[in-house]
């Protein structure tokens, strides 16, 4: 099968453009699975945030001149060129192609991995950023351990009945919520939390710990507790007790609500479920579902660890690749449902998290910069 440099860049052009037909996508899958280096490449390309990345780095080069550049010096079979001068005429096809020669030249001849991640690579430190109604915001540092409004200066506390706080790659913050609430937020995680004369309302996108400060309605009556709300996406979780974690991606493909004392709702649409502790609800092909799991996986966010009972590895490399700001790229796709166990420091090095991985004779890590590779162990 014709496996030139050129031909190839003219196949994974077409089949982010236009699509391929059956003899050029079984000449696209002979390619990739020839070597782990070609599994790389497409990996990347399907990676849209690194994807998303590089385009804009890319934006600021000439790609016509740089791709008549290439064209002078690589390409010189006329018959190979016209395809590419065909797909040349999309507006995109001429910032994508000029991606993938730079793919080929970056990662293809001048891979460089290293053994071992960089030592500068360190677990989540305490950042993020608190936007207040008023339009003030405070950048929070290190230095920090629980920020409690209640300490807060008057005139920023001041008629905030509603927050934003985030926490990007690589951080982590615990704060007291006006109403007493405190929250244990995950890296990559937004928090939106308001409050109404009839309800508390969270807003979140992550993973967080809650331990819910009951709170009474104006009257004061003691049986009548202010509801505290949290919603991801369609699905409300609502507070009859204190101790929870919740954990939700954008899509919801990951959803895990885990109750420890009290009890919550879980809604999704008419149906509803009841936990109590000890149970969590989970997403099952979109729709939420009871189990019972082990309490102590669930407040491991609060308590500083990584625990993994029976967790595919896609999901493990989600949480750490959010914890230690890192990026991640499959070699081979089947190894991300591959499922692991252990338990581990929050703040361990990431080397060795990834020597616990590599320990199960499974997994293959190598690295570049920030950048982990994931591959199968090839049997000897």
């Amino acid at each position: 099968m014709e496996h030139t440099t050129e031909h190839i860049i003219y196949l994974l052009s077409k089949s982010k453009l236009e699509g391929l037909s059956y003899e050029e996508q079984l000449k696209l899958d002979s390619w990739r699975l020839n070597a782990a280096a070609n599994r790389e490449v497409c990996a990347m390309l399907d990676n849209k945030e690194m994807l998303d990345r590089d385009l804009k780095g890319f934006s600021a080069y000439d790609w016509e001149a740089s791709f008549e550049t290439f064209e002078q010096e690589h390409l010189s079979a006329p018959k190979t060129i016209f395809p590419i001068r065909r797909i040349w005429s999309y507006g995109i096809a001429a910032v994508l192609i000029g991606m993938l020669t730079l793919f080929f030249v970056r990662y293809l001849t001048d891979v460089g991995y290293q053994a071992n991640p960089d030592v500068k690579i360190l677990p989540a430190q305490t950042t993020g950023t608190i936007y207040l109604k008023n339009g003030d915001s405070i950048a929070i540092s290190p230095k920090d351990t629980v920020l409690s409004f209640a300490t807060l200066p008057n005139n920023l506390t001041k008629g905030n009945d509603s927050l934003l706080i985030s926490t990007p790659k690589g951080g982590k913050m615990a704060v007291l919520l006006p109403d007493g609430t405190k929250v244990w937020m995950n890296a990559e995680t937004q928090l939106d939390y308001y409050e109404t004369d009839s309800l508390r309302q969270v807003r979140l996108i992550g993973e967080a710990y809650f331990e819910v400060a009951k709170k009474y309605f104006s009257s004061g009556d003691l049986s009548n507790v202010k509801p505290f709300n949290v919603q991801t996406g369609n699905i409300h979780v609502t507070v009859l007790g204190t101790h929870f974690n919740v954990k939700a991606n954008k899509s919801l493909s990951d959803f895990r609500a885990t109750l420890y004392e009290g009890k919550v709702r879980v809604q999704q649409g008419e149906r509803q479920i009841i936990l109590t502790p000890g149970e969590e609800a989970y997403i099952n092909t979109g729709r939420i579902e009871r189990r019972v799991i082990d309490t102590e996986i669930g407040t491991a966010l609060k308590d500083g660890y990584f625990i993994f009972n029976s967790e595919p590895l896609s999901v493990i490399m989600e949480d750490i690749s959010a914890w230690y700001n890192v990026n991640v790229v499959y070699l081979d796709n089947e190894i991300k449902s591959e499922k692991f166990e252990g338990m581990l420091s929050r703040n361990s090095r990431l080397k060795d998290i990834i020597n616990v991985l590599e320990s199960t004779g499974k997994v293959n890590f190598k690295f570049k910069e920030n950048t982990i590779y994931v591959d199968k162990k090839q049997s000897k």
